[in-house]
């Protein structure tokens, strides 16, 4: 299959990115990659026609978002995909016109706060955890336990726990919100202009501190979906959008936070569909929708089988939980991404090894919006 049409990915160093790389190029699209390293993980892979090195968002949000703009109209590019943590930087283009597969940057940081997302919950009428910004003295004597968090962060930084009585700081960069139990799932999401056009619903089975590093997909989520569906329809939403929940002992879903980017949920979704959910080809079709049902990042995985290496117990449980699932990055077609992980991670392995961010954290830290970041 030929065409003319180019897709410019705004991110390169996240297996999200690979998969959406792939979808495109097996439906002949030419992808091109923009980010702010010059090595990474698509720079390897054969789906991928041109890289490109820009700024940081995070040091300099107006040159980047002038460099992205120079790139797609060097490429002549037809689709503008943000991919993780930079989508609330990149959503500024949809504001100028462009064509971004998201929403406008306003609506796209709304759902990016961890308490505004929670507040708009509410506002649709959909079930919520109660929540409410630090210095809030009356919401802190109802929340009993509670966790506090800052509104805008990711890969669980910042988050605490805190038992009836304790006591928090008044900045209103942190949210506080009562503590939920039940079963940890999460959905990522694709939407076009308001319907859910593909979905996974997964849960971790193997974490490295608060981020999933394996996952199962999970089918009996009628409830979850259910209130996503509504979520995304009542919003407008178009673009990537991913939740957290917990599932209660009676099938409730409680939501606990939105990511308005890709998440690990999108290596559950076939290429084809994946594409298709993207430029709104074809309805979701659940019967050829998925791929495996459990999944795993294998170099993550075996680091924390190395570690557990004196505890015999939990090594036989990771060892287990690898053999069950396929890699997220593997492909023999395009394999280099996968074999080359290490190098093309280089920088990420040193920037965790060298500072207090972890894995996850270090992957973004360039990328990630802060309060004080606006374009």
């Amino acid at each position: 299959m030929s065409t003319s049409k180019t897709v410019l990915l705004t991110l390169g160093r996240l297996p999200v990115a690979l998969d959406v790389a792939r979808a495109f190029d097996q439906a002949g699209w030419r992808v091109v990659v923009a980010d702010p390293w010059g090595m990474h993980l698509l720079k390897m892979s054969r789906s991928v026609a041109r890289c490109y090195v820009t700024d940081s968002p995070r040091a300099g949000p107006a040159s980047y978002l002038e460099q992205l703009i120079r790139i797609a109209d060097e490429e002549s590019v037809d689709l503008i995909v943000p991919i993780s943590e930079e989508s609330v930087y990149v959503a500024a283009l949809r504001d100028k016109a462009l064509p971004v597969f998201s929403k406008s940057h306003q609506e796209t940081l709304d759902l990016h706060d961890k308490y505004r997302f929670i507040e708009l919950a509410g506002q649709l009428g959909l079930p919520a955890p109660r929540s409410a910004l630090a210095g809030d003295v009356t919401a802190l004597t109802e929340m009993t336990p509670f966790v506090s968090k800052p509104r805008f962060s990711c890969s669980g930084r910042g988050v605490a726990f805190h038992a009836a009585g304790d006591s928090v700081s008044d900045d209103r960069r942190v949210v506080l919100q009562e503590t939920l139990s039940g079963d940890a799932q999460s959905a990522f999401c694709v939407a076009r202009d308001g319907v859910l056009s593909a979905h996974a619903v997964y849960r971790p089975t193997l974490r490295d501190g608060s981020v999933g590093i394996a996952f199962e997909r999970v089918s009996d989520c009628a409830a979850l979906i259910d209130w996503v569906e509504v979520f995304v329809r009542e919003t407008a939403h178009t673009g990537f959008i991913s939740f957290d929940f917990l599932v209660d002992e009676h099938g409730r879903a409680l939501p606990i936070e939105c990511n308005p980017r890709a998440t690990s949920g999108i290596h559950f979704i076939a290429p084809e569909t994946l594409f298709e959910s993207i430029v709104g080809s074809r309805q979701f079709d659940a019967s050829r929708a998925y791929r495996e049902t459990r999944l795993k990042e294998s170099y993550s995985c075996f680091t924390r089988l190395l570690a557990s290496v004196f505890s015999p117990h939990r090594f036989r449980q990771i060892a287990a939980i690898m053999r069950a699932s396929r890699d997220v990055t593997w492909r023999r077609e395009d394999p280099w991404p996968f074999l080359l992980m290490m190098v093309n991670s280089s920088r990420i392995v040193w920037s965790a090894m060298t500072s207090d961010h972890s894995f996850a954290s270090a992957a973004i830290a360039d990328v990630e919006w802060r309060p004080d970041d606006m374009p």
